[in-house]
């Protein structure tokens, strides 16, 4: 159904999608803001390093500037776009592709956070998805090089989740998910807005905290502390999806109910520590979350779409959030080069 697709944001994730589905033969179309990369994917390809070194491989992949995306008007449609650029970017980066997808053709969110409103503002519910990412994690380390820092999912433990907004498992979701298994394990989800929460709640009690600490995914975890700190980043965000009325899965393995209850109980605080800990000996050393990244690379974060999205609904719904807010204060300050990333920086969260 899809033969020609657009990774708007060809960086971590959509890079690395991008280079899967193009390395499996669909014409694939990178777009991205920064020069080099482009340049480099257009000169040698995009290389993806895995976690075994055996399975590493370059892409060759069509690479454009931004400048150069109105020539894409005299050739075919895009059947799909992805949109893979940072949250903030999501409403310029959906209205500069739309012209050139097929009026039957759909936009895919492959982002952090919940962006399908801020698409369908620009082209349409009807023509909006979601694509959850579930376990990918992985870095653009150089202009045309991408490390992924995760293993890929399995049947227990899907890698990707793709979904109408609507619930309903439509051709096209199935068409998705086919495509995007050369990627990772896929699913078609009933439950996009729940899987959405689902990921934030780990985007929300990882990212932030890594950024504004320095260290290291597995760093943070092995912390006392930092450790303490995501649980119960974790645990307010997992109460806030549920008084919103959403149904939370089990994600990037943490069981959520346990995490809910880890705040109270001494039981679940042991079982998710354990989880926690079997996560983190499972991923590479150097994995780093995107905003943890994005300080190190001296740019904006997404605290705004993440922390501070679950402090907003926590206010709307009458759930305490209040600790997403100060980290959100925090990563701001950080952000701005205010406050110099520190593990003494969470000592009062």
């Amino acid at each position: 159904m899809f033969e020609k697709v657009a990774i708007v944001g060809a960086g971590a994730v959509g890079g690395y999608v991008g280079a899967q589905l193009s390395r499996a033969g669909v014409e694939t179309v990178f777009i991205d803001p920064w020069p080099e990369h482009v340049e480099a994917v257009r000169s040698k390809g995009i290389e993806i390093r895995e976690m075994n070194p055996a399975d590493n491989f370059t892409a060759k992949v069509r690479a454009l500037h931004i400048c150069d995306v109105p020539q894409l008007i005299a050739e075919k449609p895009f059947d799909v776009a992805f949109v893979a650029v940072k949250s903030y970017d999501t409403r310029w980066a959906t209205q500069m592709i739309a012209p050139y997808v097929a009026p039957g053709g759909c936009f895919v969110s492959l982002q952090n956070s919940i962006n399908e409103e801020e698409m369908a503002a620009i082209v349409g519910w009807g023509r909006t998805l979601g694509c959850t990412v579930n376990l990918l994690a992985a870095e653009l380390i150089d202009p045309g090089v991408v490390v992924r820092n995760s293993p890929r999912g399995t049947d227990k433990s899907i890698g990707l989740c793709v979904g109408e907004v609507h619930g309903r498992v439509t051709p096209r979701v199935q068409s998705l998910v086919k495509m995007l298994e050369h990627a990772d394990t896929t699913k078609a989800t009933t439950n996009l807005w729940g899987d959405r929460w689902s990921k934030l709640v780990i985007n929300a009690m990882r990212n932030g905290v890594s950024a504004v600490t320095g260290m290291s995914g597995k760093q943070r975890d092995l912390d006392e502390h930092a450790r303490d700190v995501t649980i119960r980043l974790g645990s307010s965000c997992v109460r806030v999806g549920k008084t919103m009325g959403l149904e939370l899965d089990a994600v990037s393995g943490l069981d959520l109910e346990v995490l809910a209850r880890a705040e109270e109980d001494p039981e679940a605080y042991k079982a998710i520590t354990e989880m926690i800990y079997k996560v983190a000996n499972s991923r590479s050393d150097g994995q780093r979350p995107s905003m943890g990244q994005d300080i190190r690379k001296g740019r904006r974060t997404e605290t705004h779409a993440i922390n501070g999205l679950v402090a907003e609904r926590g206010r709307q719904f009458g759930v305490d959030a209040s600790i997403h807010q100060r980290l959100h204060e925090i990563i701001l300050q950080v952000e701005s080069g205010k406050l110099t990333p520190s593990p003494d920086l969470i000592r009062d969260l």
